[in-house]
C-alpha cells in the first residue's frame, strides 16, 4: 500500500509448497497444512471449518476447530476426508479436543487410502483400511492413537466423529514414502 490508507482483508489461494525434512526416516506431521495437507471434503462444517483441523498449534477457543450440527439420528457419524502433504507411512494419530468440553465426539475413528484414482477419493471409496477402530475420546485433551496398520502407505486419511460434535485437530505422524 502505497503511500498510506487501509486495508481491510488480503486474501491469497493456492497450495502450500512444503520443506521436507531432508532425512526421509523423520517423523513428522503429514496432515499438517505448512506440510501440503489439505482437507478435500468432509459431511458437514456447521459450525467449524474442516480446514482448521490442519492449523499449527492448539488454537485459542473452539471458533478455530471443526464443529458439526448435533444429529438426533440412530447410527449417525460425521466424516472429513485429508489429503497428507506426500504419502507416508504414518506411526500414530493424535486427536486434540482441545476447547471442546461439552461437545466432544463420543468417540472417533480413523481410516487411510493409498489412493490411485483421480481426484480425491470420496467416503465410500473401495479400499479404506481402520487405522484407528472407534474409540472414546474426552473434553479438551490430545488423544494419542497408534496406527492399526503401521505397514501401510497412505494418502489420503478420514477422521470419523461418532456421531458428532467437535475436534480441534488431527495429526498424523509418520515418514514419508519416496
Amino acid at each position: 500500500m502505497y503511500p498510506d490508507g487501509g486495508i481491510a482483508r488480503f486474501r491469497l489461494f493456492g497450495h502450500a509448497v512444503p520443506v521436507f525434512p531432508e532425512d526421509k526416516e523423520e517423523i513428522f506431521d503429514l496432515a499438517a497444512a505448512q506440510n501440503g495437507g489439505v482437507a478435500v471434503s468432509c459431511s458437514d462444517q456447521h459450525f467449524g471449518t474442516k480446514d482448521n483441523l490442519l492449523l499449527p498449534g492448539r488454537g485459542k477457543d473452539m471458533g478455530d476447530g471443526w464443529e458439526t450440527a448435533r444429529s438426533r439420528g440412530k447410527d449417525h457419524f460425521d466424516w472429513t476426508i485429508i489429503k497428507l502433504g506426500a504419502p507416508g507411512i504414518i506411526k500414530n494419530f493424535v486427536v486434540d479436543t482441545a476447547h471442546f468440553r461439552g461437545n466432544f465426539p463420543q468417540k472417533v475413528a480413523v481410516q487411510g487410502i493409498k489412493w490411485e484414482g483421480s481426484g480425491d477419493p470420496v467416503v465410500d471409496a473401495e479400499g479404506w483400511v481402520e487405522a484407528v477402530s472407534p474409540s472414546k475420546t474426552g473434553p479438551d485433551a490430545e488423544h494419542d492413537f497408534a496406527n492399526n496398520v503401521s505397514d501401510a502407505t497412505f494418502t489420503h486419511i478420514k477422521l470419523i466423529m461418532i456421531p458428532d460434535g467437535g475436534v480441534k485437530r488431527i495429526r498424523a505422524f509418520g515418514k514419508r514414502v519416496a
